[in-house]
C-alpha cells in the first residue's frame, strides 16, 4: 500500500470496470445485480461496445472535440492547462487534461483524489420502504457523521433511489408534504455532510419514475433506468420533459454548493442498451444541468455519466467524449478488472467496487493510487443488507462495526 500524497506530474488516467455492479431492486434487497453472490463474467456487456440495442435503433448524438461545449469553444475548467485553478472559486473540483482537480480560488488547482464509500438515502436501502421511520434524515447523518469520524473517507456518493422502494417519492412536486417526505430531508442530509471540511459528495440520481430502458431481464426493473427526454419520456402527462425537470431542480438546490458532483443515473440500461444509445441521453442530461448552471450563474459541477454493462463498460467514450465540460466517467466492478479502467484522455471514477479476491486488496489500491482514480467503495449501511456491506446490519446509526470487506476499506481510507 502506498502512502498518500498529491501528485503534480502527469498520470495516465482512469476508466472501466467488469459488469457486476449494484442497482437495488424494489424488493429493497440491494446488492449487485442478479442477486447477492451472483456472478457475471468479466467483458459480458451484451455485445460489442457501440452495437444497436434490441430495437436495432440507435440514438442520436455524436460528440464534439473534448473540451468543446454545445457551441463548440474551450469552457473554463476544462482547458488542458496543468495545475491552473479553472477559473473555479476554491474547492471547487473541475477536469483539466483527463484528471480531476481542486480549485485552490485563484491559487492555483491541485489533483484531486477522491477516495471513500456509497451510502444509502433516508429509504436506507429498503429498510425504510414506506418512509414511516421517525426521523430518518438524522438517522443517515448520524451515519454519515460516524463514517467521515471513524474512517475519514474524503468522497462520499450518495444515491437518490425514489423509484426503487414501496413508496416511490419525487424531487419535482411542489406539494408541500411530498417535499417534507423526501427533498426536504434529503437536502439537509447532503448539505450536512458537506460542512465536513474537504468531503465531496455525488449526489446520484438513482433512480427515478420518469426513467425509462431498466434492465426487466428478471422482472424487477431495478435501478438501471436512463433518462428521458420530452421525446421519450414514458408519461408525458406526468413527464412532460422527462427527466429534464429532475435534474433541474437538483441543480436549482445545489446550485452554490462547491462539494457536490451529480450522479446522472445508476447502471443505465443494464446490458440491453447500445453504447450509443446510452450515450446520448448523458449528453442531453448534461447539457440539461448546463443550462440551468448558466440560467442560475453558478459554476459548472462536475457531472458522473454513466457507460454500458452495467457502466462496466466505457470505452465508447475514448473516441466520443461528452461535448460539455467537467464531465467524468463512472465505472462500476465486482472486482473491477485492472486492465479496464486505465484511459490516459478520460477522467474517471470508481463509483462502485466490491468483492476484491483474497489477497489482491494491497495491488488494487496501489494499482489506483498510481493512477489517481477516485474510487467508492460499496455500501455503508447498518440498517440493510446490501452486499457486499461494509458494516454488521446493527439497526444503529452508532454502531457502525466493520465486516471483513469494511475493515479492508477502513484501512485503505485511514492511511495518510
Amino acid at each position: 500500500m502506498i502512502r498518500r500524497a498529491w501528485l503534480t506530474v502527469a498520470l495516465g488516467v482512469y476508466a472501466a470496470a467488469s459488469p457486476l455492479a449494484c442497482s437495488g431492486s424494489k424488493s429493497g434487497s440491494g446488492g449487485p445485480d442478479g442477486g447477492v453472490g451472483s456472478t457475471i463474467v468479466e467483458g459480458d456487456s451484451g455485445g460489442a461496445v457501440g452495437s444497436d440495442d434490441a430495437s436495432g435503433l440507435a440514438m442520436e448524438g455524436s460528440a464534439p472535440a473534448t473540451g468543446a461545449d454545445a457551441s463548440g469553444t474551450t469552457p473554463p475548467g476544462d482547458s488542458g492547462a496543468l495545475g491552473t485553478d479553472g477559473g473555479y472559486p476554491a474547492g471547487w473540483l473541475y477536469t483539466s487534461g483527463g484528471k480531476i482537480f481542486v480549485s485552490g480560488g485563484g491559487s492555483g488547482g491541485a489533483p484531486w483524489m477522491g477516495r471513500g464509500v456509497n451510502i444509502d438515502d433516508i429509504f436506507l436501502c429498503g429498510f425504510n420502504s414506506t418512509l414511516s421511520m421517525m426521523s430518518p434524515d438524522q438517522t443517515v447523518e448520524t451515519i454519515a457523521s460516524g463514517l467521515v469520524s471513524g474512517w475519514a473517507p474524503n468522497f462520499i456518493r450518495i444515491s437518490l433511489a425514489m423509484d426503487s422502494d414501496t413508496t416511490v417519492v419525487s424531487w419535482t412536486s411542489d406539494d408541500a408534504q411530498d417535499k417534507a417526505q423526501y427533498k426536504t430531508p434529503m437536502t439537509a442530509v447532503i448539505n450536512a455532510i458537506g460542512t465536513h471540511p474537504g468531503v465531496h459528495v455525488l449526489v446520484t440520481l438513482r433512480s427515478d419514475a420518469s426513467m425509462i430502458g431498466q434492465d426487466t431481464a428478471d422482472g424487477d426493473p431495478e435501478a438501471t433506468g436512463l433518462p428521458s427526454d420530452a421525446m421519450t419520456t414514458p408519461n408525458a402527462t406526468m413527464f412532460p420533459t422527462g427527466t429534464d425537470a429532475t435534474y433541474v431542480a437538483m441543480v436549482d438546490s445545489f446550485a452554490n454548493a462547491s462539494f457536490v458532483a451529480f450522479g446522472l443515473t445508476n447502471e443505465p440500461g443494464g446490458n440491453k442498451l447500445s453504447s450509443a444509445t446510452i450515450a446520448a441521453a448523458m449528453e442531453h442530461a448534461v447539457g440539461t444541468i448546463r443550462a440551468e448552471e448558466d440560467k442560475l450563474g453558478v459554476p459548472h459541477h462536475i457531472v458522473s455519466v454513466q457507460g454500458n454493462g452495467w457502466t462496466s463498460d466505457i470505452s465508447y467514450y475514448a473516441t466520443n467524449p461528452i461535448s460539455y465540460d467537467n464531465v467524468v466517467y463512472e465505472v462500476h466492478g465486482y472486482p473491477p478488472a485492472t486492465s479496464s479502467y486505465t484511459y490516459p484522455t478520460l477522467p474517471v471514477i470508481l463509483g462502485e467496487y466490491g468483492s476484491l479476491a483474497s489477497g489482491t486488496s494491497d495491488s488494487f489500491y496501489a494499482d489506483i493510487e498510481t493512477k489517481q482514480i477516485p474510487n467508492l467503495a460499496w455500501d455503508f449501511d447498518p440498517y440493510s443488507n446490501c452486499a457486499p456491506d461494509l458494516v454488521n446490519v446493527t439497526h444503529s446509526a452508532t454502531s457502525l462495526m466493520p465486516t471483513a470487506w469494511g475493515t479492508t476499506v477502513k484501512d485503505y481510507l485511514s492511511k495518510p
